[in-house]
């Protein structure tokens, strides 16, 4: 179900549905339709044209980052649990050592940075992998204990793979605990999603956003100018919005 749910959602990426909509085009050209397939080729064009540029990438993302700004921590009021969702690292590298930080590992440096400020006494990380591979939760701990968060203080939910199922395996260790109060760390595209479902399962939810990613300033390259970093900011909104969607129509929230 899972592996269905995943492969499904890659038809809505830009570069997915673009190529979609090129074999729709070719489907038209065999048929004789060449209408049709000019049609299906320009909006191709377009669509990975639009989400491959700044004004395109933040189009899309602005909105879901401007409602969750970043705070510094004496801003925010302590809590029982810092609660750090998967997404930070990926599976151990194959030359590599550990798991290997992605875009969103400014997670990891804020929960750090809320731990040793003393912003909660406990850090619940939670991120599970496919079968026969290293939990992200014991991956994220690995890099926290570097950064000086001792294993102690450190609760680990290594079963999740979505973040509904991080959601419900957190809430089922946190109420065992009488914990209520948390101090959620995620991506600030992420978050809405992310406290609307904590929310639902009737925590107190503190959101702590962090890997913001639209530049403050003008880009060296020109806005205009397509390039990848600008389509994969386009393509992780994307799929923000249709999670939040999504877990919406089917009553999640």
């Amino acid at each position: 179900m899972l592996l269905t749910t995943k492969l499904l959602s890659l038809l809505v990426y830009p570069v997915s549905l673009g190529l979609l909509l090129l074999l729709f085009s070719l489907l038209s050209q065999l048929r004789g339709n060449r209408g049709g397939a000019f049609l299906w080729s320009f909006l191709a064009f377009a669509l990975v044209y639009f989400c491959s540029t700044e004004f395109g990438a933040n189009t899309l993302m602005e909105p879901l980052e401007a409602r969750y700004p970043a705070f510094a921590p004496e801003e925010l009021p302590k809590a029982e649990v810092i609660v750090v969702l998967g997404g930070a690292i990926d599976g151990e590298s194959r030359f590599g050592r550990g798991g290997d930080a992605t875009h969103a590992a400014d997670r990891l440096l804020t929960a750090a940075e809320l731990y040793a400020r003393k912003m909660a006494p406990y850090m619940l990380l939670s991120g599970g992998a496919p079968s026969g591979q290293r939990p992200e939760a014991d991956l994220m701990a690995e890099k926290l204990e570097f950064m000086g968060v001792p294993r102690s203080a450190m609760l680990l939910e290594p079963a999740s793979r979505t973040t509904f199922d991080n959601a419900v395996n957190s809430a089922d260790m946190l109420n065992a605990r009488n914990y209520r109060h948390i101090l959620l760390v995620t991506s600030g595209a992420h978050m809405r999603r992310a406290v609307a479902l904590f929310e639902a399962f009737g925590l107190q939810v503190t959101a702590v956003a962090t890997d913001h990613q639209i530049p403050r300033y003008a880009p060296t390259v020109p806005g205009w100018l397509p390039t990848a970093d600008r389509l994969a900011r386009s393509t992780r909104a994307v799929h923000e919005w249709v999670g939040y969607w999504v877990y919406d129509l089917t009553g999640k929230f």
